[in-house]
């Protein structure tokens, strides 16, 4: 992977559609069946929930990862192999189990399982991405990575639900393995570097890359990851993310709501018209969040694509009646979907710029963990200013904390299409182009 840009881009592209699966799958998929047998709100919430667990546990995974690894076949790909068998395991034993609607126990654990192969896929990979990828190649690695995940996920709960509906879990369970299969096969035939081993028993060493950044100790680790979070740039990336991160959260919340209760959408409508809006998006989303981030920089992109929550609050602001149009929430729907990848895209390679290689896994898993975070945040500041003052409060508010978002976004000093460094090592501003 070290020496092909095409082969590191399309490995990590290929492994993000492969975690992408399963969370549509589930998310979508599995949770739309359950509903529909009439299961209650309550139980289905906490499926998702548990299911979800391990994503937000992965900084733990991503500290061993850093700690440890089998350095012969590269600093990551271990990982990825056990983590792709991970969810290989728990579709087959879904596909063979065939639970039924009521066997929420069963659905949970296998849930449970599938998703700590992902999560720790996810981390795998994006310490991968913070070791092997040049500074020049994150935008265009990350437009695809986010491209491929969002695409994952729309055909994970497109097919998942096609398949549940007409066919049963079983059918629908085993239509997964071979795309896992395939998935495993690929870490399986991968190098890092050049002159590493295949697998354990093959030929090949470690390369002198991943013996100088591994192998640290756990305080050593934890100081480095620290020290690391509290610098200027990065207290200022956390700080834009937790307010446009927020915002996401709050439409998360409040899309399904508008669509079913004002857009006069069906649950099964509004399901098929966001699972084709995430397939075409997605797919487009790749070639623009590329060229954008490649264009003017990942810090100018950041703030163009968050500045689209904005603009759809602002539609909804003054044109409310306009909004519930069919066509028009439509195309809201795909700004929306746009814009959520769109800042994934732009922002990822600023948290991959500021993750100090050493600890890569842990640190660039924190500040996703970070950003996760305010979408919870998001979704309950909805609920509480729409049920306590209406529509335009929590519209003028969203808008308010996306400006904001965007000038803090703004200060950042890294992410320029070319910067100075400084002449300090240890206080190095880091380039991106």
């Amino acid at each position: 992977m070290s020496e092909s840009k095409r082969l590191r881009i399309g490995s990590m592209m290929t492994f993000y559609v492969a975690q992408g699966l399963p969370l549509g799958l589930f998310l979508t998929a599995v949770a739309a069946w359950l509903a529909s047998n009439q299961m209650p709100p309550a139980a289905i919430a906490s499926l998702v929930a548990t299911a979800y667990l391990p994503w937000s546990f992965k900084f733990i995974g991503a500290a061993l990862m850093d700690r440890y690894a089998y350095l012969p076949m590269g600093r990551r790909r271990a990982w990825l192999i056990g983590s792709q068998a991970v969810i290989l395991i728990g579709l087959t034993v879904a596909a063979i189990a065939a639970p039924g609607p009521q066997d929420l126990g069963l659905i949970t654990v296998l849930g449970v399982l599938i998703f700590s192969g992902g999560a720790i896929q996810d981390v795998a990979v994006d310490g991968l991405a913070v070791d092997i990828l040049p500074d020049e190649e994150q935008g265009t690695a990350s437009a695809f990575m986010f491209g491929g995940q969002a695409l994952g996920m729309a055909i994970g709960g497109a097919m998942g639900g096609y398949l549940l509906q007409h066919y049963g879990a079983a059918i629908a369970f085993a239509a997964f393995l071979p795309f896992n299969a395939g998935f495993l096969l690929l870490a399986l035939v991968l190098r890092e570097r050049p002159g590493e081993k295949l697998l354990p028993w093959t030929k090949g060493r470690a390369s002198a890359e991943a013996l100088s950044a591994h192998g640290l100790p756990w305080l050593r680790i934890l100081a480095i990851t620290f020290r690391s979070m509290i610098k200027r740039d990065s207290l200022v990336l956390l700080a834009a993310s937790v307010l446009g991160r927020a915002v996401g959260g709050a439409f998360t919340a409040f899309w399904p709501v508008f669509a079913t209760t004002q857009a006069n959408f069906s649950t099964s409508s509004y399901s098929g018209m966001v699972a084709t809006v995430g397939l075409l998006v997605s797919i487009s989303c790749m070639g623009v969040g590329s060229l954008l981030v490649g264009k003017i920089g990942p810090r100018r992109a950041t703030v163009i694509t968050y500045a689209g929550y904005a603009v759809m609050s602002l539609v909804f602001l003054l044109s409310p009646e306009v909004a519930m149009i069919g066509t028009v929430f439509v195309l809201l729907s795909i700004g929306r979907e746009a814009t959520d990848i769109l800042t994934s895209i732009s922002s990822n390679p600023l948290r991959m710029r500021l993750s100090d290689k050493r600890v890569g896994a842990t640190q660039f898993t924190i500040y996703n963990s970070l950003s996760n975070l305010p979408v919870a945040l998001g979704a309950s500041l909805y609920a509480w200013i729409y049920g306590a003052s209406g529509l335009a409060w929590l519209m003028v508010i969203l808008i308010a904390m996306t400006v904001l978002s965007c000038v803090i976004f703004a200060m950042l000093r890294i992410g320029e299409v070319a910067d100075t460094p400084a002449s300090n090592e240890d206080d190095l501003i880091p380039v991106i182009n």
